[in-house]
């Protein structure tokens, strides 16, 4: 484990962000599993300053080394995506101080529920079922199958 920092991101960050995301959806989590692209929106800026989303970053020596991003969908439920950690970095409990903090905030927007996707072929549900989410659904689609998971929160 390294000594990292867990902190909200700021707006002249996302160009980090978005790199990070990319890169991280470029390289499969493990072997012979799913490459996939991460797609992001033309006017990202303007939902991030409408608060339309939310990012959580991990800092390394001042430097952002990984990113969730997170928003309240339905009623009382905090929908989770775009977990990213860059290679280098990854098996050093960043992403689970990611989703610790995912976790914290659910808690304090008292949230019922906290939901995410991951696609099955890239063999992630194992990892999210570490922290307590279990199977709702799995959906198939041409090239892949969408796993939805979820978790109550006490």
């Amino acid at each position: 484990m390294i000594n990292i920092s867990i902190r909200y991101a700021k707006l002249n960050e996302l160009s980090r962000i978005t790199f990070i995301t990319k890169f991280a959806y470029k390289i499969p989590y493990k072997a012979n599993s799913l490459i996939t692209k991460s797609c992001e929106p033309k006017n990202i800026k303007d939902k991030f300053l409408n608060k339309e989303f939310f990012v959580v970053v991990a800092v390394f020596n001042n430097k952002i080394v990984g990113a969730v991003r997170y928003k309240i969908i339905e009623k009382n439920n905090l929908y989770f995506y775009k977990l990213a950690v860059l290679k280098i970095y990854r098996n050093k409990n960043i992403g689970s101080s990611l989703i610790s903090k995912i976790d914290i905030i659910a808690k304090k927007k008292n949230c019922v529920k906290i939901s995410l996707d991951c696609a099955q072929e890239k063999k992630l549900h194992g990892y999210y079922k570490k922290f307590g989410y279990k199977i709702d659904k799995i959906k198939k689609h041409l090239d892949h199958h969408d796993v939805y998971m979820s978790k109550q929160i006490k």
